[in-house]
């Protein structure tokens, strides 16, 4: 009887063994010149015994693979999990152990079960009861090869509890019990040699495996400009895991890179915590989008393999839009911001704006810089924008400067006047404004749009035709978040636009035709120049600003009679009055386009003055030669836009130089004969003479005719 309840018991302990949940497994193989410590039947309760756990995982089939029997395997299957860690209990000491074996208790079969309060509703050390809760041997984590030993065993009956489990794990191994010693249940050899159940094994080996996901997710990278997306290529991250024996992270994946869609697939991630981090650009693909190179993209990889925003407060933790999960869980999307500049000029009919338009010397050009703000604005450290003309031809009015905001959703915000400044500084050549903004204050325009809107005004030295009277607008911004020093490779990024303004010239050169100055320029000549009211408006005092000055108009009907035009509707304005100089040259310049005449009102005398007013030829339309096309430095600045010198038409026709001389014409005028003049004087001469004459004779005669 007592043999048949050895054999019960020793059964049962291997079936405890071999039946776990997630079993432990034990193989007879042992390696060579380490064959177990076995005894005589007899157990020596002097004998000290170990116990040495070899944690797997489980393979993807799920697989718990060969029941153990308590010896080393040679090649267990499974992957050697890491950092997990087992605690002993001993659950009955050496006397307690051979009386349960020489059937000295009344006590039923024991099982795992009896040694916990409520088995079912917690199976961790928390729920042992109060007579076993002390550990035996504190917890051993289990090194790189899975293996974790507790050593020094007295004979005994043994609780191991897995009570650290690696992340990747989905359930920790089941409490399983091990008996020290334990009856030889496996062998290596057959027939008379065959050890099974005739020795007993002091050093136990357990395989006890679990569960582990895995998942694949993919990484999409974008930028965002204003409400406009595109993928990014070449941003690189590494990818760091959360450590099973601390709360330190480890590098599993370094500089991976998005590809030419912006993605990057992470797959066999096991069950854990990550983040990703962005470290910088591979070369040629730094587009001036924001990196986030401080914050940390926190996910989990869950027991099904999924991709699950992480909830903890976490120092780093990225936590707002930038960062978001799909509803699948497979799709990480990491957004990087950028602003964006748009420089405009408001044409001379007020109703139009472009990147260029044409104004006239003493004009205020109406400008709008529009700014999209990015929507991480509050975590950069610069945010200035920049407007630099040449000092000679334009010149902004930093009293006119006003700034208005909107937000994401497009209503109006009204900036504080702290939350920037702003300042005009001319030198040697340029005229610089400059609006600075404090980030910090911008909350309520994040992610929507800045206004600035001002005016320069065209200075005498401005470049007539040609090229234009360009002006550059750009905006100087942080290259990576919270950063507290921008110098060397954090300098900040810049994005350039421009504006240009036109002006036009007149020039007359006056020559004579017949006459005594025949084919030579007429000096002192003189001009009224008028210009057609098109797109000046009356202004407060009923005159038309133009250039910088103010007009009144002339009458309808004084417009007519001028030969201006033959509509006494249309409105007519004196701008200048012109006076040719040496060799008959004059010139008008800085005039903006429009329908201009010139009415001789003095020339040279023996010249006549013209019959009718001369088209001035300023009526130019101009297409400019603007390229939008974007280009990038090798630091990611951008710039939008470059400008060269446009095509100009009149009526139609292709102009090559639109300050093309004029030359007008005088003819001489006819001699007509003069009544009371020097002719008339000599025969009057000539009669007195002979007249004279005619008296001398006949007081010749009278003298003659006396003496006779």
């Amino acid at each position: 009887m007592k043999l048949k309840r050895l054999f019960t018991a020793i059964l049962s302990v291997a079936l405890t063994l071999s039946l776990c949940a997630m079993p432990a497994m034990a193989e007879g193989a042992t390696t060579a010149g380490a064959m177990p410590k076995t005894s005589t039947s007899t157990i020596d309760k002097n004998q000290k015994g170990s116990i040495t756990i070899y944690k797997r995982a489980l393979d993807s089939s799920g697989n718990a693979g060969t029941a153990g029997d308590g010896e080393t395997m040679v090649s267990p299957q499974g992957a050697a999990l890491k950092d997990t860690g087992f605690t002993l209990y001993q659950v009955m000491d050496t006397n307690t152990l051979l009386a349960y074996y020489n059937d000295n208790t009344t006590a039923d079969q024991v099982d795992v079960k009896d040694y916990f309060t409520n088995y079912a509703e917690n199976k961790t050390a928390a729920g042992l009861k109060t007579a076993y809760a002390t550990a035996y041997k504190s917890e051993v984590r289990t090194d790189e090869n899975g293996k974790a030993t507790f050593t020094e065993l007295p004979v005994g009956m043994y609780l191991v509890i897995e009570t650290k489990t690696p992340q990747a794990v989905t359930m920790p191994v089941e409490p399983f019990l091990v008996s020290i010693p334990m009856t030889r249940i496996g062998d290596k050899t057959t027939g008379a040699d065959n050890q099974n159940q005739k020795e007993w094994l002091y050093d136990v080996t357990v395989y006890p495996k679990n569960s582990i996901a895995k998942g694949t997710v993919r990484l999409v990278k974008q930028g965002k400009q204003g409400s406009t997306t595109t993928p990014l290529a070449g941003v690189k991250f590494t990818l760091n895991k959360k450590n099973d024996t601390d709360d330190d992270y480890t590098a599993v994946k370094t500089d991976v890179a998005t590809d030419t869609n912006g993605k990057i697939t992470l797959d066999n991630l096991a069950k854990g915590r990550y983040y990703l981090q962005e470290t910088g650009y591979t070369d040629g693909n730094d587009k001036g989008y924001i990196l986030n190179t401080t914050g940390k993209f926190y996910f989990d990889i869950d027991e099904n393999g999924k991709a699950v925003k992480v909830d903890d407060t976490i120092a780093g933790k990225v936590d707002d839009a930038s960062f978001t999960i799909d509803s699948t869980h497979a799709t990480l999307t990491v957004t990087n911001y950028k602003p964006d500049i748009v420089k405009t000029v408001t044409k001379r009919d007020g109703t139009t704006t472009s990147h260029e338009a044409d104004y006239g010397v003493g004009d205020a050009v109406p400008y709008t810089l529009t700014i999209k703000v990015p929507e991480n604005i509050t975590s950069l450290k610069t945010f200035t924008v920049t407007d630099t003309t040449v000092k000679a031809q334009l010149i902004q009015n930093k009293g006119s400067v006003k700034i208005s905001g909107k937000n994401n959703a497009g209503g109006d915000v009204t900036l504080a006047k702290s939350a920037y400044t702003i300042t005009v500084a001319p030198d040697a050549n340029n005229s610089v404004m400059t609006v600075a903004f404090t980030p910090s204050a911008l909350t309520g325009v994040a992610g929507g749009e800045i206004t600035i809107a001002y005016t320069a005004t065209v200075q005498s030295g401005a470049i007539v035709a040609g090229d234009g009277n360009v002006n550059t607008a750009k905006i100087v911004y942080s290259r990576k978040t919270n950063l507290t020093d921008e110098t060397g490779g954090n300098k900040p990024y810049e994005i350039t636009d421009k504006g240009v303004v036109y002006t036009f010239g007149l020039n007359i050169h006056k020559t004579a035709k017949g006459g005594t100055k025949d084919g030579a320029g007429l000096k002192d000549v003189t001009f009224d120049l008028y210009k057609k009211v098109d797109t000046e408006t009356l202004n407060g005092n009923s005159k038309y600003p133009f250039c910088g000055q103010e007009y009144a108009a002339i009458s309808g009907d004084d417009a007519v009679k001028l030969g201006l035009t033959t509509n006494s509707a249309e409105n007519w304005i004196k701008v200048k009055t012109l006076t040719t100089g040496e060799n008959g040259y004059v010139s008008a310049k800085g005039l903006p386009s429009g329908t201009y005449k010139l009415v001789e009102t003095k020339t040279v005398n023996g010249y006549n003055l013209l019959s009718k007013p001369v088209d001035a030829k300023l009526n130019l339309t101009y297409a400019a030669a603007w390229s939008t096309t974007t280009t990038y430095d090798a630091n990611g600045n951008q710039t939008k836009s470059t400008i060269t010198t446009p095509t100009y038409k009149r009526d139609g026709a292709d102009v090559t130089d639109p300050s093309a001389e004029i030359e007008i014409v005088n003819r001489a005028g006819f001699t007509l004969p003069v009544t009371g003049g020097f002719g008339t004087l000599l025969f009057s001469g000539i009669g007195v003479l002979l007249v004279l004459a005619g008296v001398g004779v006949l007081f010749s005669l009278k003298k003659k005719s006396n003496r006779a």
